[in-house]
């Protein structure tokens, strides 16, 4: 092949690359097994959206099953979750699939987080029932209990590919990593190659154990500038920003503790610190947003 014609192709590939704007952005990864210090999971979402959209921590009870769900409501005032964790210690977390046209990610079944959360316990049980994704519209899950991770990719035309691990860590961004679905990327963005590089460089240079402190430093990472860190700030005021951290610590033989940082536009930054233990769950049974004497342990 003729190198300039090849040089072309590059060159015009790395400027598509470059000018194409960020999309739904959010950044996942997490741990299990020996790489963490409790010697079960920890699991990590940061929600990068427009700043329009208000976030908060909601209880939910369906088909006689409870999760706490990070919900975000916008302009259209349409609840949407973001990720979520039930009383049986089952985490998901979902990310945009940026890489394809808003108009394919639209296409297909509702989001599975909900359905997840009411009707598994075990990543097991989801992966066993792994044909649900084929069912739903493009879309990256984060999946975790206390013995196991699991990235699921799911791209247009119901095509879905699924990695695991019992001992190690896995992350994500906004685009297909792996190598089935790879084609399944129409355009990426530099932010998510950017913010899956640096996760991935903090998560292999960290030589000891990752402890949920660990995840907090990563979470608030800004290596890559106003658009492209983990915690991203937006180069102006209408982009794309972190608007809230989840981390989520599931020890082997222990009760989970959550960290929430919620950084809602307009409104002081909160943080939470809860201990999903039994007396959580019987304390909390209606369903409805966590707000006030709800949430006083832990919070600031």
């Amino acid at each position: 092949m003729n190198k300039n014609i090849l040089s072309a192709g590059l060159y015009a590939l790395l400027f598509l690359v470059a000018q194409l704007p960020s999309a739904d952005a959010c950044t996942l990864w997490g741990a299990t097994g020996a790489r963490t210090r409790s010697g079960g999971t920890l699991i990590a979402k940061n929600r990068d959206k427009e700043p329009s959209q208000h976030g908060e921590l909601r209880i939910v009870t369906r088909k006689g099953r409870r999760f706490l769900g990070l919900y975000y409501t916008g302009a259209d005032r349409r609840r949407v979750i973001a990720g979520g964790i039930n009383a049986r210690g089952l985490c998901v977390l979902g990310a945009s699939a940026g890489s394809v046209p808003r108009q394919k990610r639209n296409t297909g079944g509702q989001g599975l987080s909900e359905h997840i959360l009411t009707s598994f316990d075990s990543v097991d049980a989801v992966l066993k029932n792994q044909k649900i994704f084929a069912d739903t519209h493009p879309i990256f899950y984060i999946i975790g209990d206390r013995s196991k991770i699991a990235t699921v990719e799911v791209a247009p035309g119901g095509k879905f590919s699924v990695r695991s691990t019992d001992n190690g860590f896995l992350c994500h961004t906004n685009h297909y990593i792996g190598e089935r679905l790879l084609r399944a990327n129409e355009k990426i963005g530099t932010s998510s190659l950017a913010r899956l590089k640096r996760i991935r460089q903090l998560m292999t240079t960290h030589a000891s154990p990752f402890t949920l402190d660990d995840f907090k430093t990563f979470s608030e990472d800004g290596h890559g500038g106003p658009d492209r860190s983990i915690w991203r700030t937006g180069s102006t005021p209408e982009r794309e920003r972190t608007l809230a951290t989840w981390i989520v610590s599931i020890p082997r033989n222990d009760s989970p503790t959550l960290y929430v940082k919620l950084a809602n536009i307009g409104e002081p930054e909160r943080t939470y610190n809860l201990n999903l233990d039994s007396s959580f769950w019987a304390e909390h049974t209606r369903s409805g947003p966590l707000h006030g004497n709800a949430l006083t342990v832990g919070a600031r």
